[in-house]
């Protein structure tokens, strides 16, 4: 890390509202005319319809191409082929987070526009200059960063009210790591995600603690408004700081704990069902425990995160929590470059172990103590 620059980095454009998908041919011939568009496989056949009605409309040239599904070194070469012989001079991604880092690699591969689609507000994946890749069983490979972040994001907010809630709560998962890791991140020194690392603008710090703020004044009711189909100002909140301000915080600030433990969890295949969000969201407790916070805030965090419907147990992703099995954990996570360095303070086999089992512990203490439908928010 050169700790003596602070560096930033943004998407070039950032568009976000109802509908905001039909404006797609206007920026599209902004950009240099004839796209390629990958469209998540569970969303293709009504995609291509609208996109039929717009991009004719906007009288755009234009190909369609169906997700694979998994974000892999597989996946990737043969978008790259159906691209190119399509030349196309944009890449567009419109689906969940796998579908648009395919996206985001293949504009890198083939130095093209890219323009994001998120399709649901699940994570913060449609505004990082990142691809994670899975291998073809489902099983975490790696993170490539790609030196630039997409041309555009386009939002379209009645997309995303219209996906099941269950991602829109993972992407509050994703998003309240966002300031615990900036602020781990801002004490250790560790580097942040441009180029090789640096250290953080103050606009970072700024974006990260903006995005637990609203979280925590709007998720819990924006949740609802979802759950009755009402495009409210809390659910428009809530997409900025799970898509936006949660993309550009954790990139411009850096990760710790809390996404490490997604690491270790992923040794387990029966995990592998769940979502991104879901495991960063009870790797937020466990960072919360590991750094001795006080336990009125762990209370506060063990509520909130049930409250969005989100696991606080190993048990909830079918991980039982025996002693062998998180010394499992403990040791996939410290045995790869997981993000758990940049705490400010070292954490050793017994120290991560100790706070994942009081973690685990502090939730399944919850679980067990809750009436049903209370919430102590």
């Amino acid at each position: 890390m050169d700790s003596t620059f602070r560096a930033f980095g943004s998407p070039c454009r950032y568009i976000q509202g109802p509908g905001a998908l039909d404006r797609l041919p206007d920026y599209a011939r902004a950009l240099g005319g004839k796209a390629a568009i990958l469209v998540d496989s569970f969303l293709y056949d009504s995609m291509c319809s609208r996109l039929e009605r717009s991009m004719a409309k906007g009288a755009v040239e234009y190909s369609t191409i169906r997700s694979g599904g998994e974000c892999s070194e597989k996946e990737i070469s043969r978008v790259c082929k159906l691209v190119s012989e399509a030349g196309a001079r944009i890449i567009a991604g419109i689906g969940g987070g796998k579908t648009l880092d395919v996206a985001k690699y293949v504009a890198k591969k083939l130095m093209l526009y890219s323009v994001i689609i998120p399709s649901s507000a699940s994570c913060d994946a449609a505004t990082s200059a990142m691809s994670v890749l899975y291998h073809e069983d489902g099983s975490y490979d790696r993170c490539v960063r790609h030196g630039n972040n997409p041309d555009l994001i386009l939002v379209d907010s009645e997309i995303i009210l219209n996906a099941p809630v269950r991602l829109f709560a993972a992407g509050i998962g994703d998003a309240l790591s966002t300031y615990y890791e900036a602020t781990a991140c801002e004490t250790s020194g560790a580097g942040n995600y441009i180029d090789s690392g640096f250290s953080r603008c103050r606009a970072g710090i700024a974006i990260a603690k903006e995005c637990f703020d609203i979280l925590k004044r709007d998720a819990v009711t924006a949740m609802e408004d979802v759950r009755s189909g009402r495009l409210s100002k809390s659910v428009e909140d809530v997409i900025e700081a799970n898509i936006l301000l949660s993309g550009l915080g954790f990139e411009n600030t850096g990760c710790a704990a809390a996404h490490s433990l997604h690491t270790g969890l992923h040794v387990f295949p029966q995990a592998n069902k769940y979502l991104h969000g879901e495991m960063v969201a009870f790797g937020v407790l466990f960072q919360a425990v590991l750094e001795d916070r006080s336990r009125e805030e762990l209370d506060w965090l063990v509520n909130f995160l049930a409250a969005c419907e989100l696991p606080v147990t190993l048990a909830q992703f079918g991980i039982d929590s025996g002693e062998d099995t998180m010394r499992q954990i403990v040791n996939a996570v410290l045995s790869c470059d997981s993000g758990i360095e940049a705490e400010p303070f070292p954490v050793t086999e017994q120290i991560f172990f100790e706070a994942l089992a009081r973690a685990d512990a502090l939730g399944r203490e919850f679980l067990e103590s809750r009436t049903p439908g209370r919430s102590d928010l």
